[in-house]
């Protein structure tokens, strides 16, 4: 277990080393800090549905009021792509005053236009009524055969430990997991993932889970600025036990479903509405168990971009592209998360596309060689876990495609 758990460190100190050191030249990168600071308050009757805690603890208090520091920084090329995010859930009104930190690692290096290989990992700490420490580290691999249309397999190892005043249990687990993405229109995307774990501890007693699950989701964005989510899942978990005087197994059967929406009112401010459900068929209990999840709240989140470029004249605000002596210049309005990307003729269409830099406040640009022609695109905002098709500005050429989507048109005389 020791060299297990040096490699799976060593695998993740050297995802972190490997993205700026494989980055291209600086011209070509792209950095973005942020610090947001989520506010929001509701009703819960456990806390194991909550977005960030995801812990069982049916002891909390029903009525909450919470706090999500949370600070990131992404490194953005032309074939990787590395995020770092640390956040933290504070509730100040409780008496005991929770703690959970937790931090991530998500990264991935693209070798060709459809496969990208990556690694995700982090690790959490958590303090309430328990103690509870947890990492993980799941190398991925990504298929997109389409620019509508992407497989993602996840596999790796988990480690979880529960100290109290009486002993310390350690339980390790395998993680897999498979998620398809695809398009159905240029504002609707839906995701299927299914994923299956298989873990042991050791302690007085030999103890071995599992679980089996899959969640079905559906996301529309109304615009640029406003997203509604809906979410349905199910999961079976299966318990063995053997000791010297018995062996014996047994399941709980786990269905949840949930409906989330987040509008950007301004570049830093966003206000977001959360409702779930969870009724869980408990081993060892004849009535159903149910758990509730409300929550509003606000986000107030900062962004900046590094080495950014002389800010945009007059003349190109109201113009996304623009032949000039250097190229085909760009100038994308954005004021959302995650890092914009243009993909078109010019690239062969390759995904994830040329990442843009913020030039302004709200404007994100780069800077494409050409020769004269007719260049149709289209703008992809990458986020930590996927990408999305941007709808253009209302001054932007547009023209229909041959699958009845819309793309921009830039024209080099």
């Amino acid at each position: 277990m020791t060299r297990v758990r040096f490699l799976c460190w060593s695998l993740l100190l050297g995802l972190g080393l490997w993205g700026p050191l494989s980055a291209p030249p600086a011209a070509a990168q792209q950095w973005t800090g942020t610090a947001s600071l989520g506010l929001a308050g509701g009703y819960q009757t456990n806390t194991y549905l909550d977005p960030v805690a995801g812990t069982w603890n049916p002891s909390f208090a029903p009525t909450f009021a919470a706090l999500t520091p949370r600070l990131g920084l992404t490194h953005s090329g032309p074939n990787t792509r590395l995020d770092v995010t640390a956040q933290s859930l504070l509730y100040p009104r409780h008496d005991r005053r929770p703690q959970l930190l937790q931090g991530f690692v998500d990264g991935h290096y693209r070798l060709n236009p459809q496969w990208a290989v990556g690694m995700v990992g982090g690790a959490s700490r958590y303090r309430l009524s328990v103690s509870r420490d947890g990492w993980w580290a799941l190398p991925s691999v990504r298929w997109t055969p389409t620019a509508d249309a992407s497989l993602t397999l996840r596999a790796g190892v988990t480690q979880r430990v529960d100290r109290s005043t009486a002993a310390t249990a350690r339980q390790w687990s395998s993680l897999a997991t498979v998620r398809a993405s695809y398009w159905l229109t240029e504002q609707l995307r839906g995701d299927l993932q299914v994923y299956r774990s298989d873990g042991r501890t050791a302690a007085a007693t030999e103890f071995g889970y599992g679980s089996t699950g899959a969640t079905l989701s559906a996301t529309y964005w109304a615009s640029n600025n406003l997203s509604l989510t809906a979410r349905a899942g199910a999961e079976q978990v299966q318990y063995r036990f053997s000791s010297s005087e018995a062996t014996g197994s047994q399941h709980d059967r786990v269905g949840r479903v949930g409906l989330s929406a987040t509008w950007r009112v301004r570049p830093s401010v966003s206000v977001f509405g959360r409702a779930r459900a969870l009724q869980a068929s408990l081993a060892g209990r004849d009535a159903a168990q149910s758990d509730v999840y409300l929550a509003a709240g606000v986000r107030l989140q900062l962004q900046r971009a590094f080495g950014k470029e002389e800010g945009p004249d007059a003349s190109f605000r109201q113009s996304v592209c623009r032949p000039t002596d250097a190229g085909l210049r760009f100038r994308v309005p954005y004021d959302g998360e995650g890092t914009p990307h243009i993909t078109g003729v010019f690239s062969g269409w390759s995904l994830p596309g040329i990442p843009l830099t913020e030039v302004d406040d709200g404007v994100w640009g780069t800077t494409v060689e050409v020769d004269s022609g007719r260049y149709p695109y289209r703008v992809r905002v990458v986020e930590r876990d996927g990408a999305r098709w941007l709808s253009l500005p209302s001054y932007a050429r547009t023209a229909e495609d041959a699958f009845g989507g819309t793309n921009g048109v830039c024209i080099v005389p």
